[in-house]
């Protein structure tokens, strides 16, 4: 890869930005906990895979197409790697692999998996491709992350050969989420403007391929079969919730406070999706489950390096990180 791309984009920080970024990667977390919950209800429904897909990209890509158009010199301006890197990293193949992996697993070990995970991948990207420095502080929480994310899973190892399957989907899209928080770092788009990159191109591709199976019928949607309240409640949370608001939070939230730290704060998604797993869908919480919650969530604060934040001269710049 060229030293052009390699080249960390700078980030000027302060507290109020730090602030500002800390708000929205929780609300982001908020967010993709409703969407695990709706994936692993979706899965359980008549409510097919490719409903789902659509209801994903086509309505927020359709949204947001008006505003790709205008601002199509700013899109083509970014390097193509890192522009494939948001369309296919937060695209049509990372939803695939969460929405088939929640059928084969609870929703504890996909949103343990995906973005509990997140932050080792995107430490190993920025230290591997990037060359930057892997602080002490930061190491020890991304223990803490990796140890609370084999105790949250560790109940189900042993259970079943589809839930080993259900699981590795989850690495695979934990891994095209770090590239696609990278790029996103490395992009210089806005959030609205990175969101656009993502849900315009495959929303367009989704939409061409329904049209195509319906056309042939070979296949197609399944609305016919899920009540009405079902599927409107899905379009909401997929199309809008999730399509929309956590690409412009999580946009927000690395621009302000860069990948690794967003990602990290990202690894209370499992807690947050966990708990609401054990309210709405009775899904039992064991005591590895609550050792790995608890790990995590002292990960979490070890990696972002909010306890050393709280320590900075207010104003002071903090290190770019991509």
């Amino acid at each position: 890869m060229s030293s052009s791309l390699t080249r960390v984009a700078p980030l000027a920080q302060t507290s109020a930005r730090s602030l500002a970024g800390i708000a929205a990667a929780l609300t982001a977390v908020a967010i993709w906990s409703c969407y695990f919950l709706s994936l692993r209800l979706g899965a359980l429904s008549p409510l097919g895979t490719l409903d789902l897909t659509l209801f994903r990209y086509a309505l927020p890509g359709l949204m947001l197409l008006p505003l790709a158009i205008r601002r199509r010199q700013r899109l083509l301006a970014v390097s193509p790697v890192w522009l494939a890197g948001m369309a296919l990293g937060a695209g049509i193949p990372f939803f695939l692999l969460g929405a088939v992996g929640m059928g084969l697993a609870p929703v504890a070990h996909g949103s343990t998996l995906i973005p509990g995970s997140a932050p080792l991948w995107v430490t190993a990207l920025a230290v591997v491709v990037f060359a930057q420095p892997l602080p002490g502080w930061r190491a020890l929480g991304l223990v803490a992350i990796g140890v609370g994310v084999v105790c949250l899973l560790a109940g189900g190892w042993y259970d079943s050969s589809s839930l080993l399957v259900g699981q590795g989907m989850f690495v695979l899209s934990s891994v095209m989420w770090a590239v696609f928080t990278i790029s996103v770092r490395q992009s210089g788009l806005s959030p609205i403007e990175a969101t656009a990159a993502v849900t315009v191109p495959n929303g367009v591709a989704i939409a061409a391929v329904v049209i195509v199976l319906e056309a042939t019928g070979t296949g197609g949607l399944s609305l016919d079969r899920v009540a009405f309240e079902e599927w409107v409640t899905q379009l909401l949370v997929q199309g809008v919730l999730v399509g929309i608001g956590s690409g412009l939070m999580m946009g927000a939230a690395i621009a302000r406070l860069g990948a690794e730290a967003t990602s990290a704060l990202g690894s209370l998604t499992p807690v947050a999706a966990t708990l609401l797993a054990w309210w709405a869908l009775d899904e039992t919480i064991s005591a590895a489950t609550a050792l790995g919650i608890a790990l995590v969530m002292g990960g979490v604060v070890a990696a972002s390096g909010l306890v050393k934040w709280r320590r900075s001269v207010p104003g002071a710049p903090a290190q770019a990180a991509p």
